[in-house]
């Protein structure tokens, strides 16, 4: 690890440069960028044999290599047909990490666990050469046992809880033969429940609408029914009793109520209401979600202190002290001054809980939400100046990690360090954005609520556009300037360029940082940039995977 004064050097030179801060705000023919049209697009094709080559240097071919090694790396860490290096895991047992000391991970957890399986559900769903492989049998054996392992993961009492009450549900993890984890840790953790429903409706939701997977299914599966009443409802249940009780966080380091949390139950218990009436449950329990839905979602935008940062109890001064224009992670703790209520966990949140299909989605907080993207904006302000790392490449991008005060190093506590996960998933989140721009034909509508965002590009395309700036419409509502770039000007195209680029800038990072073979820890170091924490991280893998998915996915209709 470099000293201290060595990074408060490199700090220096940076600064006195200022080669990387201005790096996208230059004008854009001084990129020299190739035309998003003309960049590859390969799709990657399954493999059950892992790369024995290195990495490709060339980042167009880099993106079909890991894209292909974190399928590989997800499905060896999951018990099924596909794993080489974990043979003791049982059929659709996700383990966290194949690390068992120094950090020990080598368990499943309820979050882990239903995120990673749901990027394998979205991928089927995605990849009509499936239907003619037999791969497609055992991935479908892999969710299945899955979701039938946490039927009995259910019924467990646990530290968190017992059955009968349904408290046992907020259990964070268990270990890998399907038993309770009975020792300290911090819990209950109520996402669980909510990621976990969500999952397997999204799965029940591909039975009943793709007519060639089910001829993959076991018949156990078909009485879809019985899945909803058996497994997805006390999910449900849950968070209807529990969403407005105090939790761990999905870092398992503070008690509160959370963003993240939160945002996840509403979706649940919002895709649950159509299940509901899908499988004609009773009018008692749908009653009860639309209550809860209703209250949930008043809280999370006006009571809860997620937004704005400041609550009607506080003075006129202490508000505008608090009042923040990014989304609050966790509102206790910036309420006492002990976080600054940035934190990764507020995009992944975003992510997990928006459609990956083309349907129009209504749910609040998506992509092109204006504090969502004002969120990823202070986040990024301010890793880029607290990981030395980010000093030393002129990559638009940067690394990120979960949130300012982070002093988890992967071992213990020292120094908190960037993670995969947190950069892969700021490119992961403009990609999208780039993509229902597109998709819906819309303009870009620049407001109080975003321009901290767009700010950062706004320079460059209006320095090289001087004859083109009747066609920015400026407008005042509520006091507050709006500017429209009309999708059909060329100032349009522009700015999604730029876009498109700097969420590559993000995996370049990732590119940069990696092993050769492809393989991802948690962490990588803040000062020197090699990896450390848990090795082989499936979450890792899971979401520089879905960034690449996407980039894929959005630059097809560019």
């Amino acid at each position: 690890m470099r000293s201290l004064s060595l990074s408060f050097n490199l700090f220096i030179i940076f600064i006195i440069n200022l080669g990387y801060v201005n790096s996208f705000l230059i004008p854009i023919k001084g990129l020299n960028l190739l035309p998003l049209q003309q960049q590859k697009h390969q799709q990657s094709i399954f493999s059950n044999n892992f790369k024995s080559t290195p990495s490709p240097t060339s980042f167009d071919d880099w993106l079909v290599f890991q894209k292909q090694v974190c399928l590989n790396s997800i499905l060896n860490n999951i018990g099924g047909d596909f794993t080489i290096d974990n043979k003791d895991l049982l059929p659709g047992v996700v383990i966290a990490s194949p690390s068992t000391s120094n950090p020990d991970y080598y368990y499943q957890w309820t979050r882990d666990s239903a995120i990673i399986i749901n990027i394998l559900i979205d991928h089927v769903s995605q990849t009509p050469l499936y239907f003619k492989k037999n791969s497609t049998s055992s991935l479908i054996r892999i969710i299945e046992s899955y979701i039938f392992n946490n039927q009995v993961l259910q019924q467990l009492p646990n530290l968190s809880g017992d059955v009968d009450n349904l408290q046992n549900l907020g259990e964070p993890k268990f270990h890998v033969n399907l038993t309770a984890f009975n020792e300290s840790w911090g819990r209950p953790q109520r996402d669980g429940p909510g990621l976990r429903s969500i999952t397997i409706m999204n799965y029940l939701s591909l039975l009943n609408n793709t007519e060639q997977i089910t001829t993959f299914s076991n018949l156990t599966i078909n009485d879809t029914q019985k899945i909803y009443h058996d497994i997805i409802k006390p999910d449900l249940q849950y968070s209807i009793e529990y969403w407005q009780f105090e939790g761990f966080d999905l870092w398992e380091e503070i008690k509160g109520i959370h963003f993240f949390t939160s945002l996840i139950q509403l979706k649940s218990l919002t895709m649950g209401l159509k299940f509901a009436e899908f499988y004609n449950d009773s009018f008692e329990f749908r009653l009860d979600l639309m209550n809860s839905i209703k209250l949930l979602t008043k809280y999370i935008e006006l009571e809860a202190g997620f937004i704005n940062g400041a609550d009607s109890d506080d003075d006129e001064s202490e508000q505008q002290l608090l009042s923040k224009s990014y989304i609050i992670s966790s509102p206790k703790f910036f309420y006492t001054k002990s976080r600054s209520g940035l934190d990764i966990a507020t995009i992944l949140a975003v992510l997990y809980t928006h459609n990956n299909n083309d349907e129009v989605d209504d749910f609040p907080f998506d992509v092109d939400n204006g504090l969502v993207l004002t969120t990823l904006r202070y986040l990024i302000q301010d890793m880029t100046f607290r990981y030395p790392i980010n000093f030393q490449d002129n990559f638009q991008g940067v690394a990120l990690g979960r949130y300012p005060e982070d002093i988890y190093d992967g071992h213990g506590k020292s120094e908190g360090n960037p993670w995969f996960i947190s950069t892969a998933t700021a490119s992961e989140l403009i990609y999208r954005l780039i993509y229902k721009l597109k998709l819906n034909n819309q303009d870009i509508i620049i407001d109080q609520h975003n321009i901290e965002f767009y700010e950062q590009f706004i320079q460059s395309i209006t320095a090289i556009s001087s004859n083109n700036k009747q066609n920015l419409k400026d407008h005042t509502i509520s006091g507050h300037p709006i500017m429209i770039i009309n999708k059909d000007d060329q100032l349009y195209d522009e700015l999604i360029n730029k876009l498109f680029h700097y969420a590559d800038g993000f995996l370049k990072v990732v590119q940069k940082h990696i092993d050769n073979n492809g393989d991802m820890n948690e962490q990588f170091n803040k000062y020197i940039g090699f990896m450390q924490g848990a090795k082989k991280l499936t979450w890792s893998y899971g979401a520089v995977f879905t960034a690449i998915n996407w980039r894929n996915k959005t630059l097809s209709i560019l």
